[in-house]
């Protein structure tokens, strides 16, 4: 959602040097300064986050959202490896292996936030960062 936004805003902002081109100083065509005012647009910040943490969790959601449209592709993927497998237990047990690590991998998706927590509190508490510098303002 945020890249079709950046597209927007990138296309908004080509338009308007096309539309200061070709209307020249003047803004009405003629070229002639003075005649009016160029209007400029001012563009928003896209990134609603107004700290480096916020930033970073932000981060983080949208990470866990596509986790877990993946984690769960991946689950029934597993399944239906398994119903192809009829028995084999060669084929078994590399399903087996693929649920392992499909867990293993849902678990550090689900524990992400505190991951990101941990790590946070480790930088600032061992004093590599500064407390400051995660809730300062971008």
């Amino acid at each position: 959602m945020k890249k079709i936004i950046l597209i927007i805003l990138i296309a908004l902002f080509a338009s308007v040097g096309v539309v200061r081109a070709v209307d020249g100083v003047g803004g009405n065509g003629d070229g002639v300064a003075g005649s009016e005012p160029v209007k400029i647009v001012k563009l928003d910040n896209p990134i609603k986050a107004n700290s480096i943490q916020k930033l970073l969790l932000d981060i983080v959601d949208l990470a866990i959202f596509l986790g877990t449209m993946v984690a769960v592709f991946v689950f029934v993927f597993i399944g239906f490896k398994l119903v192809m497998a009829q028995g084999n237990p060669k084929e078994i047990d590399s399903v087996k292996e693929w649920f392992k690590w499909a867990v293993i991998g849902t678990a550090i998706l689900i524990s992400s936030k505190v991951i990101v927590a941990v790590v946070a509190n480790t930088l600032t508490s061992a004093g590599v960062v500064d407390k400051s510098v995660f809730n300062q303002s971008i």
